[in-house]
């Protein structure tokens, strides 16, 4: 993994040591030894001096644009073992445009988008208004909130320039799909497919202020349980439709393990995908009200933590031909 050492945006998405003691005792109560090793620029070295089975993977990387795929390497390049999805699919899922572009090759419907680099590149952007801008390669809604959606030309010139300076990568401009808001949660399962976990909806009439857009103020300064219906109250045929399109999305990324898939419906009923996190957050502090989607979408399906972890260990050690 990787700790999180500060509140601030650029380490959101690092697990928090709560959550480290709750992976850790899930392990241990599958009766096998726990190590943890941080990773970071030591990780290659001291993976080698731990020796380990099979690796737990949350690690989220350091640097670069494919910084969610430098443990897989290491590991795969050691033939270790791990949990969680390949150098390819976690690369890919941290890159939101070559995610879609992979998906519509799949006939998966997603927002109409533009990547920028800079403002000449959203000269070609006239129509379609209102859109979303988000950084390109980040996770965990870093950089995202109410006050990116831009409904005109010089909204989306002064916001691109501001997120371009400050983020200094790639801008997805994302036409905005007005509706209802889901998130789905997929298990692994040996030998079947992966099973879809309790299907949450995020209830924005709980928090008007943010007009509609999850991002990063709706997810800290805002949250709360009250905010989501989990499981979600829909018709059976919607609950159908959503199960499976993240089947479809499962197989056309090649994930491995877990995953949390995030939609939009529009209000004639089209169901839109907007991203993947092939690596989801498992914080569960009830405490701190820091509850990431994926563990309390498998809470409202009826496991606990630690059989949440033995089944993500038997869905990885599945894989290998290993006994858990």
């Amino acid at each position: 993994m990787n700790t999180r050492h500060a509140d601030n945006e650029f380490e959101v998405e690092y697990d928090p040591p709560h959550t480290i003691e709750l992976i850790k005792y899930g392990i241990e109560a599958t009766g096998h030894e726990y190590v943890f090793v941080e990773a970071d620029e030591n990780y290659a070295e001291n993976i080698k001096k731990a020796k380990p089975d099979i690796v737990f993977n949350r690690a989220e990387g350091l640097l670069g644009d494919s910084r969610e795929s430098h443990v897989p390497a290491i590991l795969e390049m050691l033939n270790i073992p791990y949990v969680g999805s390949n150098v390819l699919t976690t690369a890919i899922g941290l890159n939101k445009a070559w995610t879609k572009k992979v998906l519509v090759y799949h006939n998966v419907s997603t927002p109409n988008f533009f990547v920028c680099q800079d403002l000449q590149e959203a000269e070609k952007i006239n129509k379609g208004f209102p859109y979303i801008l988000k950084p390109n390669e980040e996770g965990s809604s870093i950089g995202i909130t109410e006050e990116n959606l831009v409904h005109n030309k010089t909204q989306l010139y002064n916001k691109l320039k501001q997120m371009i300076e400050e983020y200094q990568q790639p801008i997805l401009v994302e036409q905005f799909i007005e509706g209802r808001e889901f998130s789905t949660g997929l298990l692994g399962r040996p030998g079947q497919d992966p099973e879809v976990l309790s299907i949450l909806e995020i209830d924005f009439s709980k928090f008007p202020e943010v007009g509609g857009v999850y991002g990063q103020r709706a997810k800290t300064v805002l949250d709360s349980l009250d905010h989501y219906i989990c499981p979600a109250q829909i018709p059976q045929e919607m609950k159908k439709t959503l199960e499976e399109a993240s089947l479809n999305i499962w197989y056309a990324l090649e994930v491995k393990d877990f995953a949390r898939i995030d939609f939009r419906m529009n209000n004639e009923g089209k169901l839109f995908f907007l991203e993947i996190n092939p690596l989801p957050g498992m914080d569960f502090d009830t405490e701190e009200n820091d509850l990431s989607f994926y563990p309390y979408m498998a809470m409202k399906s009826g496991y606990s933590y630690d059989e949440l972890i033995r089944r993500l260990l038997e869905s990885a050690c599945s894989r290998y031909g290993m006994k858990l």
